[in-house]
């Protein structure tokens, strides 16, 4: 069966808007990794003042360093959701896992009212 575990990085906790998400997809029968993907989202980068009032602002040069060796693709928030959607059907996920379950829900149920986008979890448990 293959997962997908995936984290996100928001400006804040009251209006949490997505700048980063992190995922990796991993099958449990061989324990391997079958695909790692990384994202900022440009609608936040782009907003300076917004995304100065991120927990991780100071983790800007980070970002743009993986965005320079291609570690890290800038997308349109509604991109990266669809992007996950075709990971989900290409690798048939059926469970999707958070390091902060709560909050990451919260995170995209938020950003895809927000964008008005398909959330990539109305199908994933």
């Amino acid at each position: 069966m293959k997962i997908m575990i995936f984290d996100t990085e928001t400006t804040s906790l009251n209006k949490p808007f997505c700048y980063n998400v992190g995922y990796v997809i991993a099958d449990t029968d061989t324990k391997e990794i079958v695909e790692t993907k990384d994202f900022v989202a440009e609608q936040i980068w782009h907003n300076l003042a917004l995304f100065s009032t991120a927990y991780y602002a100071e983790k800007r040069q980070l970002y743009v360093k993986d965005m320079r060796s291609r570690k890290t693709r800038m997308m349109k928030f509604g991109r990266i959701c669809q992007e996950m959607i075709r990971d989900i059907k290409k690798y048939n996920i059926q469970m999707a896992f958070a390091y902060n379950s709560d909050f990451d829900e919260r995170v995209f149920n938020f950003n895809c009212d927000w964008y008005k986008c398909n959330n990539p979890f109305d199908t994933v448990p």
